[in-house]
């Protein structure tokens, strides 16, 4: 893992308390690569999903296209689609100008957000439910394309992935410790954002800690200023 190969030691169940004595980081200059992991779909059951600009391994029942082929997208009607925001966007607005339609996306959309964009918001949101009317779920990406953090069903924030990254708040902002990255290791790295890191016992069941309420570091500052 990134943290052995730099040689940082720490007590048995508690790295980030060793990690909090490390200056943050700069974030990585340029994306790092990794290899492609399989789509882990949020709900239970079979669906046709597609995967747009997602850069997964497709699975059984699952197909995986760019965002200019929309001729293909729309023969293969998928119950599910997976679009980071700025395509689930695009498609949302074309829909409501009558320009596109999948007539049986009916399960869920799910949304991949970054650290080098713009945090899913609640706008974001009730566009997307205006133009298909199926729940969204947001899955977030680290700087090589790893989820690191997933929405459930609950709708509640995203429950970070303990063996893929540990975050971790600095004056507000929020650092990130990949562990997953192959080569340059990624520790502390700022992401320019904020949140909440919710470690209580999810209504869904889960125990793992959630990222909730995330925004730019700027936009914080501006509404406490306000």
């Amino acid at each position: 893992m990134a943290l052995d190969r730099a040689q940082i030691r720490y007590p048995e169940k508690s790295p980030e308390r060793v990690l909090s004595s490390l200056p943050p980081a700069a974030a990585p200059a340029q994306q790092i690569r990794i290899d492609s992991e399989s789509f882990r779909f949020p709900l239970a059951g079979p669906v046709r999903i597609a995967l747009v600009e997602g850069k997964f391994r497709a699975d059984k029942d699952m197909r995986e296209s760019t965002a200019d082929d929309l001729d293909w997208l729309q023969s293969y009607d998928p119950d599910a689609l997976v679009a980071p925001l700025d395509i689930a966007l695009s498609l949302a607005d074309r829909r409501q100008r009558g320009l596109f339609d999948l007539p049986n996306l009916k399960t869920a959309i799910v949304v991949l957000t970054s650290f080098a964009t713009t945090p899913l918001a609640d706008h974001h949101r009730d566009l997307l439910w205006k133009a298909f009317g199926v729940p969204i779920f947001e899955q977030l990406r680290g700087w090589g394309g790893t989820i690191l953090a997933r929405e459930c069903e609950v709708h509640d924030g995203l429950h970070i992935e303990e063996t893929a990254a540990i975050l971790q708040l600095h004056e507000e902002e929020l650092l990130v410790t990949e562990l997953a990255t192959v080569g340059e290791p990624i520790i502390r790295a700022r992401t320019g954002l904020t949140g909440e890191i919710a470690a209580r016992l999810c209504e869904c069941g889960a125990t793992t800690p959630r990222l909730r309420n995330i925004s730019k570091v700027h936009s914080k500052a501006a509404r406490a200023a306000a």
